[in-house]
C-alpha cells in the first residue's frame, strides 16, 4: 500500500498487484493480489478484470462452505465494512467483487479452525501455544464486525453521522488512506500492540498465509498446473506472502501494477492546507509511537 498525490488537490491510497516468477528454471507466474475492503467502484471493476484473466484465484473467504469452487455470498448490510464503505461513497469488496467464478477457490481458515488457533488448538502444523485473551479478543472482534455488540452498534451510528458531512466524509477518507499508506511490513510485529492484539494478528494473518502457501504449492507440483496464479487477499496480508513466497518457494519480482482503491479531491471537500498537515502529523506521530514501543 502507498499514498499517492497524482495532482496538488489529490490524495489517494494506491494498492500494488505484483508479479512473481521462479528463481531459477521455468513455472507458473504468481500474483499477490491485494486488495483493499473498500474502495471505489472503478477500483473494483479493474481488480475484476485482473481476477478474471488469471487461470486460478485462491482467495481469503474465512467461514466459506468450501474449499472448491463456490458462490461467496456478500455479508449482510449489518457488516461495519459494509456501513463503512456506504458512509465513505465507497463500495464494499464482498458486494463488488463477482466470486462466482470456475477458476476461484476458497484458500482459508473456518472460524472454527480460527478460534481454535486463538484458544491454544494444536489443529495446524507449525501452530505456536494460543492464549485466551487472543480468543476473546477475536470474539469482540466479530461482533463488532457483524453489529452485534454495544460498540459495533455505536460505530454504526457514527459512520451514519460520518456520511451525512461531506467534510467529514472526505475527512475520514484521508485519515483512513494516510493510516493504511504508513502501514508497511507484517502488522502483528508492530512492537506497541498489547500482546493478546498481537497473538490474534498473528493468527490471523500468519496462520491463514500458511495455509493459502500450502494450496499455491500443491498447484505448482500438480502434473499439469496453472499457467498462473493470483492469490487474492487483504493488502496486509502481503508483506507476510512475499516473504514466504521468496523464502519457501524461491520466487522473485518480476512487476507489479498499481491501482487506485480511493482518492480524495481537497479542493472539492474543502480540506485545507494546515488541516491536512495536522492530520498527517497526528497519523505519523501514532505510527512512530506504536513502531518504536
Amino acid at each position: 500500500m502507498r499514498v499517492a498525490n497524482p495532482d496538488a488537490n489529490t490524495v489517494s491510497l494506491q494498492i500494488a498487484l505484483r508479479r512473481f516468477g521462479p528463481e531459477k528454471g521455468s513455472g507458473p507466474e504468481v500474483w499477490l493480489s491485494g486488495a483493499s475492503h473498500v474502495g471505489d467502484s472503478n477500483y473494483f471493476a479493474t481488480l475484476q478484470k485482473h481476477l478474471d484473466a488469471q487461470p486460478l484465484v485462491l482467495f481469503e473467504g474465512v467461514g466459506g462452505k468450501s474449499k472448491k469452487k463456490m458462490r461467496f455470498d456478500p455479508e449482510e448490510e449489518t457488516s461495519i465494512q459494509h456501513t463503512m464503505a456506504s458512509a465513505l461513497g465507497l463500495v464494499f469488496q464482498l458486494s463488488a467483487i463477482d466470486y462466482d467464478r470456475p477458476q476461484f477457490r476458497n484458500s482459508d481458515l473456518t472460524i472454527g479452525q480460527l478460534q481454535q488457533l486463538l484458544a491454544g488448538g494444536t489443529n495446524q502444523p507449525g501452530e505456536s501455544g494460543g492464549s485466551a485473551p487472543a480468543s476473546r479478543e477475536f470474539q469482540e472482534l466479530l461482533q463488532v464486525m457483524d453489529g452485534s455488540s454495544m460498540l459495533g452498534t455505536l460505530l454504526h451510528v457514527g459512520l451514519k453521522f460520518i456520511g451525512s458531512s461531506p467534510k467529514l466524509q472526505a475527512m475520514t477518507k484521508v485519515v483512513l488512506i494516510e493510516t493504511l499508506g504508513q502501514m508497511t511490513g507484517d502488522m502483528s510485529q508492530i512492537k506497541g500492540m498489547p500482546p493478546e492484539i498481537q497473538r490474534l494478528l498473528s493468527v490471523i494473518i500468519q496462520e491463514r498465509n500458511k495455509v493459502v502457501l500450502d494450496d499455491l504449492r500443491k498447484e505448482l507440483h500438480t502434473v499439469r498446473p496453472p499457467k498462473a496464479v493470483s492469490i487474492f487477499y487483504g493488502a496486509g496480508h502481503m508483506a507476510d506472502l512475499e516473504k514466504r513466497l521468496r523464502s519457501e518457494l524461491r520466487y522473485r519480482p518480476r512487476g507489479e501494477v498499481w491501482l487506485t482503491a480511493m482518492s480524495v479531491d481537497l479542493r472539492e471537500s474543502g480540506l485545507s492546507a494546515a488541516e491536512m498537515e495536522a492530520m498527517r502529523g497526528l497519523i505519523r506521530w501514532q505510527m512512530e509511537a506504536l513502531k518504536s514501543e
